[in-house]
């Protein structure tokens, strides 16, 4: 007996290390900082919603949200209060809705977001602008790994209120108890403040094929265009697609700008030949998935 745990215990070592590399090679792998891209955007989402926009050199931004105005929730949910989308995303099981909901409002691409276990509705307005804390980062539910996380911990720990440029929101947001979001004003004011320089560097462009809403691919045209993907063309065609699929010439679909759709869409991609642009994004079930009401 004495000789099988000699000889157990070595193995279960080493199963354990084997998982832990893989672990750490996984969380590496997948990092979104560790992809060499100018700026991250972060949300959290709780008491107060936060979007930051990280950049590795030029300015930070926060935007904190008003837990009362309404927000358009993708998804085909209509308006909800901001305070009210935790609850949501928890009832409907798609803690998705906040990243994609903070994405549309935004018009940019949000890469990681956090929010609270529990169910619960905010109805106070703190607006307290305060940085996130080690429990915020570590302990609430969100789709950063670990790596991530230790980044943003970084990140917060060593740079102060002064570090980030702070938009003010008020502007945007209709008076009164049925406060709304101005996306339009919003758009038009901050369109490229929050775009990847390097995809404007290589000029690559975009045409969005949808089958039934134009409004829905309006809105994706426009967080495409807030990563600083430009979008030359939204097309009706009467396509029958499951998932996405994104089509592109051998040469585009080596690049950033075609890797970040895949990668944040989750499309099929296929090399093809294009004529309008670059790369040929097929909606498919993303019409569904992000639709607006």
């Amino acid at each position: 007996m004495a000789y099988r745990n000699k000889i157990s215990n070595p193995i279960i070592f080493i199963f354990l290390l084997i998982c832990l590399f893989y672990y750490l090679f996984k969380s590496v792998t997948s990092s979104v900082f560790l992809k060499g891209r100018d700026k991250i955007n972060v949300v959290f989402y709780g008491e107060e919603a936060r979007f930051y926009s990280l950049d590795r050199k030029n300015v930070n931004y926060l935007l904190s949200f008003s837990n009362l105005v309404k927000v358009i929730v993708p998804g085909g949910y209509g308006q909800y209060k901001v305070g009210a989308l935790g609850k949501l995303a928890s009832l409907e099981k798609k803690p998705e809705i906040i990243g994609k909901t903070f994405s549309a409002t935004t018009s940019s691409l949000v890469d990681l977001y956090f929010y609270q276990k529990k169910i619960i509705v905010y109805h106070e307005n703190l607006n307290l602008k305060k940085a996130p804390t080690f429990k915020e980062i570590f302990l609430r539910n969100s789709n950063a790994n670990f790596i991530d996380k230790l980044i943003l911990f970084y990140i917060f720990s060593t740079n102060n209120k002064e570090s980030f440029q702070i938009i003010d929101l008020d502007p945007f947001e209709t008076k009164g108890n049925d406060s709304e979001f101005d996306y339009n004003s919003f758009y038009k004011k901050f369109q490229g403040s929050f775009f990847q320089r390097i995809y404007r560097n290589f000029d690559i462009n975009v045409q969005i094929v949808y089958k039934k809403s134009y409004k829905t691919a309006q809105l994706i045209g426009q967080m495409i265009e807030g990563e600083g993907i430009r979008v030359v063309d939204l097309s009706n065609q009467d396509v029958s697609l499951r998932g996405c699929l994104l089509i592109a010439d051998k040469n585009t679909t080596t690049t950033k700008a075609f890797e970040r759709l895949a990668d944040f869409f989750k499309c099929k991609t296929r090399i093809g030949e294009t004529s309008v642009s670059d790369i040929i994004l097929e909606l498919g079930d993303l019409e569904k998935e992000w639709e607006i009401k």
